[in-house]
């Protein structure tokens, strides 16, 4: 037995030194079957790693993920502690408010501002964290006032240096002394890392001087709805029924408080899975996975058909050498084993390109992660299982079709094939052989990729022309945030009351105003307007649009056009105002025939008069459209309870002036150690939004080229291994006088009419996978609406991949014209 196993792995070195040794002479194949299998394994494993990562992925830290659900949208805390007391559904539940900015001191006294959840006492409990160090909240925490706090594991050992002394110790957050219970598990950033990442947990219990969110009574307002819910269900509860008691209990609600909307169809309350870094439902999972998987599988099917039938044309020019070895008593199991071992060795070189594609795509993609907003943790590894399973797909594949000449020798006489001219006979074509097959499939599947991802290329590219309605040179925004860095709300009132006349003093500004909002940011503020038709007299209609908080010189500062009324004054600053500019947009949706000024707007319950018109405002995200939106001036109250954004302020500059350092010089002079960020020029704001239209042409536009090439590596292989194949009877033409035109078209002919009818058998396939998944995916439809109908795309694309595809064929035809027709016919 040890000596069977002894000859057996001899038998087997031997086995690879010969592949080695044979690939080496055939290196052109060897290198267009490592390219072919190491795209497509690199671009299938980068494509489910990020789904992985963004979709899949359970939240690191959280025991027991699969048992945790979340509520779709935000609620009031009152109606959080209702939905838990009456639903009886709920083993625990847990509210939170995220993110949430906070400025700490480091080591060194910097401030650092960092992102962390207003959580409620149980919020550990029902996610089941561990500490690292320390304890988490318990009951202490339960009682007002408290003051203690519990920090990542990452802040933990960055900023501190995993110093055991600071637990128990003090920390001061937002200029405030706070006590630092505990650090949580070493994988923990939060329930959502990848919408709200946290590095500071601080209970609703805690005093508003330290949490400036927790200001105006937030917890017991039900028309503030901020509070993210995630809990657990008790045993045997489905999420299902759970709705249904969630949705009776908010209507219940609805009715008591004489909520405006609570004749409204539709369910109240939607619940998803609370255990992974983004919550979507598990029937949403094919829309937001179908483009990425349908990429997928289509270059991971033209990969392994550009194998199959590379492998396949290879297999006829390898009968001879089979049939000789056979001759001479190779076994049929050994002729198995050895090409077995070749198509092992190939599948093996494949992998490791396919490893190396997927680390320098990671890199890539990598660079374009600075575009997302710094509370979004979106972190990605290569997934290996991914590699795993898309490795093991083109394996097999090569496998397979490696084994097809063993397979084919096994049922074939040997005796022609010894004669040499003979498997090169002249032959009629066949449109249904396997190689012309796979030859299709490939072509089709090539131009389908093509097709498609040109169609969301090219509606990406123009989207990318939005205007932004305003002028963005020489304008720079800078926040601060009085209240996170210490001070009193009546200082930071008193601070922003003056800031604007300081800044419009300094040399080179020529304008400046505030905002209480970040503008030209993705996830803009939300209000509800309520309107009733002067014709019906059923309930109001209530619709959700943009707000912002602007103050007096906003419009003027950024040079957006005043097509009717006026814009905010300083007067207007009060808390007691009610007017409200609205946007063109929401002019013509609301008042299409008549002029919006001096009409009464009704917003988050209270009534505005609109006082002016303005042009519509974009942000440069590619796919934004003009929606509408509702201006408030900035509030002095509001000053006391920022935003997570803090205030803006805009400054429009005289070109050439280094205004960023003498307008921080002069926000210094007037509160000393004001924390100062998201310094930029709006035009650098601008650059990146569109930089994210940059990442996602070139994700698809790659996935695309990449597509190509294979296509067009494939279709060479297979073109010279037909010349090789077809060397005797180029010989006997050009022996009967054929001339290297004759030659060319003869070998090209074959090749352009698989071409012409994979061509249009992709375009059918290509208009059905974009139908289908716009039927799933309204951003898809919205992206190709203007492309799927391209004339340039319905003929370029076919055309490039004919053209190339010509060119592929063309030069190992060249190489025909070299036969020798005398060496050809030596067989003879």
């Amino acid at each position: 037995m040890k000596l069977h196993l002894c000859d057996l792995l001899d038998g087997v070195g031997r086995d690879l030194n010969y592949g080695v040794r044979l690939l080496a002479r055939s290196p052109g194949f060897a290198l267009a079957v490592t390219v072919c299998l190491g795209i497509g394994i690199g671009l299938a494993t980068s494509m489910f790693t990020q789904l992985q990562a963004s979709v899949f992925k359970k939240t690191p830290g959280v025991g027991e993920p699969d048992a945790l659900v979340s509520f779709q949208s935000p609620v009031s805390f009152p109606d959080f502690e209702e939905y838990g007391d009456l639903s009886g559904k709920f083993e625990s539940a847990a509210a939170f408010l995220a993110p949430v900015p906070f400025v700490i001191s480091s080591v060194d006294g910097r401030p650092e501002r960092i992102w962390g959840h207003i959580v409620t006492p149980d919020y550990f409990h029902v996610l089941r964290v561990k500490a690292s160090a320390g304890r988490l909240f318990g009951p202490e925490e339960m009682q007002p006032g408290a003051t203690g706090v519990v920090i990542s594991h990452r802040l933990w050992t960055t900023l501190f240096g995993a110093n055991r002394d600071l637990i128990g110790g003090t920390l001061r957050i937002n200029g405030q002394a706070v006590t630092v219970l505990g650090v949580a598990g070493p994988d923990f950033r939060g329930a959502t890392p990848l919408l709200a990442v946290a590095d500071i947990w601080l209970p609703t219990t805690a005093p508003t001087r330290i949490a400036p969110e927790l200001q105006g009574d937030i917890l017991r307002d039900r028309t503030v709805k901020t509070f993210l819910v995630t809990g657990r269900l008790k045993a045997g509860v489905t999420a299902a029924s759970a709705e249904a008691a969630l949705d009776g209990v908010a209507r219940r609600i609805e009715e008591v408080n004489d909520e405006p909307d609570r004749q409204r169809g539709g369910r109240r309350i939607t619940l998803l899975p609370g255990g992974r870094v983004f919550p979507i439902r598990a029937q949403d999972l094919p829309k937001v996975s179908a483009l990425p998987t349908v990429m997928v599988g289509l270059i991971l099917f033209v990969a392994c058909a550009n194998v199959a039938t590379m492998l396949v044309a290879r297999a006829a020019v390898r009968q001879r050498e089979i049939a000789i070895r056979l001759s001479l008593g190779a076994s049929r199991a050994r002729l198995v084993r050895q090409l077995l071992t070749e198509s092992v060795l190939l599948g093996l070189l494949g992998g490791a390109a396919g490893l190396l594609f997927t680390v320098g795509y990671h890199a890539l993609l990598s660079r374009f992660l600075a575009v997302l907003p710094s509370q979004m943790l979106y972190e990605w590894q290569v997934d290996w299982r991914s590699f795993v399973s898309t490795f093991v797909v083109a394996g097999v594949s090569t496998v397979l079709f490696g084994l097809a000449p063993a397979l084919q020798a096994a049922r074939a006489d040997v005796t022609p094939a010894l004669k040499g001219g003979a498997a090169s006979q002249l032959r009629r074509f066949r449109w249904f052989s396997l190689r012309n097959i796979l030859v299709l499939q490939q072509i089709a599947a090539s131009l389908t990729l093509l097709l498609v991802t040109a169609f969301v290329v090219v509606g990406l590219y123009r989207s990318r022309t939005n205007e932004l309605g305003f002028q963005p040179g020489n304008l720079f925004m800078i926040s601060v945030d009085p209240v996170r860095d210490g001070r009193t709300p009546a200082e930071a009132r008193d601070f922003f009351s003056k800031l604007p006349e300081r800044v419009r003093r300094v040399g080179g500004v020529t304008r400046a105003a505030l905002a209480q909002t970040v503008p030209f940011r993705l996830n803009p503020g939300q209000a509800v307007m309520a309107s009733k038709s002067e014709f019906s007299a059923g309930p109001k209609i209530l619709q959700s649009l943009e707000t912002e908080r602007v103050g007096a010189g906003f419009f003027e500062t950024l040079g957006v056009p005043v097509l009717a009324g006026r814009t905010f004054r300083e007067t207007d600053e009060q808390d007691a105002s009610r007017v409200a500019i609205v946007n063109q947009t929401l002019a013509q949706e609301s008042w299409p025939r008549q002029d919006a000024l001096g009409k009464a707007l009704e917003l988050d319950g209270a009534t505005y008069e609109i006082i002016g018109v303005v042009g519509d405002i974009g942000s440069g995200f590619a796919l934004e459209k003009r929606r509408p939106c509702v201006y408030r001036p900035n509030l002095p109250s509001g000053y006391a309870r920022p935003s997570a954004q803090g205030v803006t302020l805009i400054v429009r500059a005289e070109p050439g002036a280094d205004i960023l350092l003498l307008v921080r010089r002069e926000v210094g002079g007037m509160l000393p150690d004001l924390t100062v960020f998201n310094v930029t020029s709006v035009t650098e704001q601008v650059e990146r939004m569109a930089s994210i239209l940059r990442m996602s042409m070139g994700i698809y536009g790659g996935i695309g080229a990449f597509g190509l090439v294979l296509s067009c590596v494939g279709l060479a292989g297979v073109t010279a291994y037909a010349v090789a194949r077809r060397t005797h009877e180029i010989g006997v033409r050009r022996a009967l006088g054929a001339q290297n035109r004759d030659v060319i078209v003869l070998v090209l002919r074959e090749g352009m009419a698989l071409v012409a009818v994979g061509t249009a058998f992709g375009m059918v396939v290509s208009f059905a996978a974009v139908q289908a998944m716009s039927a799933m995916l309204s951003a898809m439809a919205e992206l190709t609406k203007t492309s799927i109908r391209d004339p340039l795309l319905l003929a370029g694309a076919p055309l490039l991949l004919a053209a190339l595809a010509l060119l592929a064929c063309y030069l190992p035809a060249r190489r025909s014209v070299r036969i020798n027709p005398i060496e050809a016919l030596r067989v003879e």
